[in-house]
């Protein structure tokens, strides 16, 4: 009885660790697409509001040349995103997304998934892999680093 007992409670106590596990990956899933959403929208504020905004803040992406970019503290990234949002070319995307992976610890995470936006004019289709690290501040996640790779065709 004792036996069974300590099975119940260990049964009871996993489960409730996946569950808060699930949540967590909701919670981020919904960020860094709310994250994405803000960014093809231009929407600066709003897409601040996704991210942690410290000196240890990264972002780093790749460039149809093969080269890439990276810029480190949120004072940089910030003057960086609010020149690209001024001077870029608003497209209409549809966007999908799939192949999530979550590691989560306590107040800090990770995330990759890959990405596929459909320009609803021209009908090109891109895809794209996202690293992000999030860090849970005050009960809501946020993000500290992106790392996002665009599959450019080869010699564009």
């Amino acid at each position: 009885m004792k036996k069974i007992f300590i099975l119940i409670l260990g049964g009871l106590f996993i489960s409730g660790y996946t569950f808060s596990q699930t949540a967590d990956q909701e919670a981020i899933k919904k960020v860094c697409i709310a994250e994405t959403q803000a960014y093809n929208n231009f929407d600066y504020d709003n897409w601040a509001s996704y991210h942690v905004q410290s000196a240890d803040e990264h972002l780093a992406w790749n460039n149809p040349d093969g080269s890439f970019g990276a810029e480190s503290g949120w004072q940089q990234i910030s003057k960086g995103m609010k020149d690209w949002f001024r001077t870029a070319q608003k497209e209409n995307l549809k966007l999908s997304r799939d192949n999530f992976t979550f590691v989560v610890h306590t107040d800090k995470a990770f995330v990759c998934y890959s990405t596929s936006s459909q320009n609803t004019a021209t009908g090109k289709i891109t895809k794209k892999r996202d690293y992000k690290t999030l860090l849970l501040i005050n009960g809501q996640w946020k993000i500290l680093a992106i790392q996002a790779y665009v599959d450019y065709p080869s010699g564009k």
